[in-house]
């Protein structure tokens, strides 16, 4: 969004540079008479600077409305991506909201495929449950950041299909990677992360949170969708973050141990052969 205000900028002062410069300064014209040694400036065409500052009012116009739509042709950035901006009512200790408004729950994303509570959880069907702020709720979650996490719940049952909260947003030319937090023992294959419907690889980074790279999406419309495993899974996340930084490498240190373990298990193998 800040790079959208900026060239809104530089379209309204280039087009009021072009319109309005030469009005700031009147040619003066010299006015001579062959019986006149001397030079006389006559005074400003007024009605010239006149028609100038009309032209120059259009082009402000036309620079305002281009600045307008800018947002529009670039794509607004995305928002409530912590999922801080919930505006339904908080349940009392022990109390829970269903079914609940989507709108209230997740301002800014889009439902999919499941029904929406509030601080508890489904039995059976697919569903987004919001959590928080006040603990105990009757679903026992407290929020993994701030006061607001996001529950996703899919079990796998014959004719259903996961659930998704998903929202269209514009990916700064910047980005490289997006990371978002998750519940301990979620590893990178229980959760599923899309953009334009494709599935980004997740890995686990520091923090525990599960990353993931954007780079081919960096500078363009996306829609960005989370979601569950096809078979059956739960996924309790917030706080989705992009980053111009790269997807952190594994330390040397995971690397050694990785290649201790192998040798180990290769050794315990041929032992037993």
């Amino acid at each position: 969004m800040v790079s959208a205000f900026l060239a809104g900028f530089a379209i309204a002062g280039f087009a009021i540079n072009k319109a309005c410069g030469s009005a700031l300064h009147p040619q003066r014209n010299q006015c001579s008479r062959e019986t006149d040694r001397c030079s006389l400036h006559c005074q400003p065409n007024f009605r010239a600077i006149f028609k100038r500052v009309m032209k120059c009012t259009q082009f402000f116009w036309l620079a305002a409305v281009s600045f307008a739509l800018l947002p529009r042709v670039f794509g607004q950035g995305f928002i409530n991506m912590d999922f801080e901006r919930a505006t339904i009512a908080p349940t009392p200790p022990d109390g829970w909201t269903y079914p609940a408004d989507p709108a209230r729950c997740f301002p800014g994303w889009t439902v999919g495929g499941a029904v929406v509570m509030y601080n508890t959880v489904s039995l059976g069907s697919p569903a987004i449950n919001l959590m928080g702020p006040s603990f105990p709720n009757a679903a026992r979650y407290t929020p993994l950041q701030g006061s607001y996490s996001v529950l996703l719940q899919f079990f796998g049952s014959p004719g259903q299909v996961p659930p998704t909260l998903s929202q269209t947003g514009f990916i700064s030319a910047r980005a490289r990677s997006i990371s978002f937090l998750v519940s301990s023992g979620i590893s990178a294959t229980g959760a599923v992360m899309m953009l334009n419907g494709v599935a980004i690889p997740l890995v686990s980074v520091s923090g525990g949170r599960l990353a993931g790279d954007v780079s081919p999406y960096a500078g363009s419309v996306a829609q960005l969708t989370f979601s569950t495993p096809g078979s059956r899974g739960w996924l309790y996340f917030d706080d989705v973050q992009f980053s111009s930084s790269p997807i952190p490498e594994p330390s040397t240190l995971r690397l050694w141990v990785f290649c201790i373990f192998c040798l180990l298990a290769g050794e315990a193998r041929a032992r037993r052969d």
